[in-house]
C-alpha cells in the first residue's frame, strides 16, 4: 500500500514523536510532525500533536491553524477539541472553549481530561452544580489526577458540601504534596468551618511550598486576626502587601480582595497604635473602593486617634450616620454631611 494511503504512523514513528515533546525539545517535536505530515497527511493524531507543540512554544495562531487542520482530517477526533479549548480559553474566548470542551465529551463520554476542562470552566462561570456533574466523573475516570480532585473539591466548597470538598482536597494534595493552592484552597474552607488552628497549618505549608505566595499570607492573617494573634497577623498582611500591592489595572476579583487586605492590616495597625501607618493603609483601600461608606468610618477613627476630631468625627459620621429624631417621620439614621 502507498504511504499516501497510510493515515497514521507505525508506533515507532509515535513514540519518537512523544519522546521528543516529554523532554521538552518543542521545536524538534515540531520539525518531526512536520516531516511524518510530508508521508501521513491524513493523520489526525500528528496534526493534532503538530497544534501542541505549537502551542508549547507560544505560537497560537499557528497552533489554531494545526487543530482546524486536524478537525477537517477527521472531525470525530475528541483530542482535538480539547486542546482547542484549551487554546481559546488561553485567548480569553471562554464560551467557545466550553464548546470545545462540550464537543469532546459528546464525542467521548469517558474523556478524563475534557470533563475537568469543562467542569472547570464551568465553575469559573460560578455554574458549580452543573460544574459537579463533569468534575465527579473527571475523578473517577482520572482517579490519579491531582487536578481533577482540586477542581472538584472547590465546586463542593462553593455549593457548601463542606466535608466531601476536605476529602478531595487532600486527596489533591497525597497525590501532589507540593501543591501549594491545594493547601491554600484547603485552609480556607478550614476557616469557613471554624477550624482556624488547622486552617493557620494549610496556609502556613502553601506559604512554605511557595514563599512568594501573598494570597495565601493575607490568608493566614485573616485567621490569625480571628484567634488574636495580632503580632503575627500584622506580619501577614505586611508582607502581602508587599508582595503584590493593588494596581488599577487589577481585575475586578482582584481588587475586591485587596480591598479586605488593606482593611484588615489597617485595623491591625489602629490595634497596635499605629495610627499614621493605619491612615496611609485605609487610604489605600478608599483608592479601591472610593465609594464605600465603611472606609470613611475607617478613616475617620485613624484621624480621631490622631488628634484631628473635626475631620474625623465628620468622617464617621459620612459612614455610621448619626441619629435624627422627626416629630412625623420618627427615628432615623442619616449619612453624609451635615450642613
Amino acid at each position: 500500500m502507498p504511504n499516501s494511503e497510510i493515515r497514521t504512523p507505525p508506533d515507532s514513528e509515535v513514540e519518537s514523536l512523544f519522546n521528543l515533546y516529554n523532554a521538552g525539545d518543542f521545536i524538534g517535536a515540531e520539525i518531526f510532525c512536520r516531516n511524518l505530515l510530508k508521508t501521513y497527511s491524513g493523520s489526525a493524531l500528528v496534526s493534532n500533536m503538530l497544534g501542541v507543540v505549537l502551542m508549547a512554544q507560544g505560537k497560537p495562531t499557528e497552533a489554531l491553524a494545526a487543530y482546524e487542520n486536524t478537525v477537517k482530517i477527521n472531525p470525530d477526533y475528541p483530542d482535538v477539541y480539547n486542546n482547542l479549548g484549551i487554546l481559546l480559553n488561553s485567548l480569553g474566548q471562554f464560551d467557545e472553549a466550553i464548546d470545545k470542551f462540550g464537543k469532546a465529551v459528546q464525542l467521548d463520554p469517558d474523556f478524563g481530561d475534557a470533563l475537568n476542562n469543562l467542569g472547570a470552566m464551568l465553575q469559573n462561570l460560578n455554574q458549580h452544580e452543573q460544574a459537579l456533574i463533569h468534575l465527579s466523573r473527571a475523578v473517577t475516570l482520572n482517579p490519579h489526577s491531582p487536578l481533577a480532585y482540586f477542581n472538584y473539591a472547590n465546586s463542593l466548597k462553593a455549593t457548601d458540601k463542606k466535608d466531601a470538598a476536605l476529602e478531595n482536597y487532600d486527596r489533591a494534595i497525597n497525590l501532589h504534596p507540593s501543591f501549594s493552592l491545594a493547601f491554600n484552597n484547603r485552609g480556607n474552607l478550614l476557616e469557613n468551618m471554624a477550624r482556624y488552628e488547622e486552617s493557620s497549618r494549610s496556609y502556613t505549608r502553601a506559604i512554605e511550598l511557595d514563599l512568594g505566595y501573598a494570597r495565601a499570607y493575607s490568608n493566614r492573617g485573616s485567621v490569625e486576626k480571628k484567634i488574636g494573634n495580632y503580632p503575627r497577623a500584622r506580619g501577614d498582611f505586611n508582607r502581602a502587601v508587599d508582595l503584590d500591592p493593588w494596581r488599577p489595572e487589577n481585575s475586578k476579583e482582584e481588587s475586591n480582595i485587596k480591598f479586605r487586605l488593606y482593611i484588615n492590616l489597617g485595623d491591625i495597625q489602629m490595634y497596635f497604635k499605629e495610627y499614621d501607618k493605619a491612615l496611609a493603609t485605609y487610604d489605600r483601600a478608599a483608592e479601591i473602593d472610593p465609594n464605600n461608606l465603611d472606609v470613611a468610618g475607617f478613616r475617620g477613627n485613624a484621624l480621631t486617634a490622631l488628634g484631628n476630631l473635626s475631620e474625623g468625627l465628620q468622617l464617621r459620621q459620612e459612614s455610621f450616620g448619626f441619629v435624627s429624631f422627626d416629630i412625623s417621620k420618627g427615628v432615623s439614621i442619616i449619612h453624609g454631611r451635615t450642613k
